[in-house]
């Protein structure tokens, strides 16, 4: 099993082009047949100023690496990998995985959201939706409940950073997870998270990188 596509580690556009020598040590996300570099990445890799970056791992398969950010719409993220894989955030929850091997088709986090990002604890019904071997939907419920973990100071790019640290426990019938959110203070803004993304690769964390000024 390969190690998690890195796209441009680097902080400024002298070092963009040291990144890509990076791409040969660190790539692919879990599938062999994956193109050496996805077109839309290449794309991305090349733009002036760099897309803004996401640091991300798979502490389960010892997987991490950096992806791009590649749209924005509204709310919504996507972030892509060098190979061409992606993981959709909705104001920083995660709500789908593609290209990974397995994970979520999709999901409906709004309660969850509405709970964390105001500032509040209490229960919440998420759903997620998976595509089983038979490349069918299915659909599953969880209940789910959030707690406020208090003060927290993470380190983002060297920098001390002052945030707010909550957990939220979910239930199923067949699963159960815990994700757990770190926002700023002051501020609705997720910078660092452990989503689970399902049964096969379980958490991803991810720390937002600040762009360069």
């Amino acid at each position: 099993m390969r190690v998690f596509a890195l796209l441009c580690l680097a902080l400024s556009l002298a070092a963009c082009g040291e990144a890509r020598d990076e791409f040969d040590l660190l790539r692919g996300a879990l599938r062999p047949d994956a193109p050496r570099f996805h077109p839309r990445a290449d794309a991305l890799a090349a733009q002036r100023p760099i897309p803004s970056r996401l640091e991300v791992a798979f502490p389960s398969r010892d997987l991490s690496g950096v992806m791009l950010l590649e749209t924005t719409r509204n709310d919504m993220q996507t972030w892509l990998t060098a190979d061409g894989a992606t993981i959709t955030l909705e104001q920083g929850l995660l709500t789908s995985t593609k290209g990974f091997g397995s994970g979520m088709a999709g999901s409906d986090i709004r309660q969850s959201a509405g709970l964390i990002l105001s500032g509040q604890e209490g229960r919440a019904e998420r759903f997620h939706s998976f595509l089983n071997g038979n490349d069918e939907t299915e659909l599953h419920a969880y209940d789910c409940r959030i707690i406020a973990l208090g003060p927290d100071t993470i380190v983002q790019q060297g920098n001390p950073l002052a945030t707010l640290k909550w957990q939220e426990q979910c239930f199923g019938t067949a699963q159960s997870f815990t994700n757990t959110y770190w926002l700023r203070n002051g501020s609705q803004t997720i910078v660092q998270s452990s989503q689970w993304t399902g049964d096969f690769l379980g958490n991803l964390f991810m720390k937002a990188v600040p762009d360069a000024s």
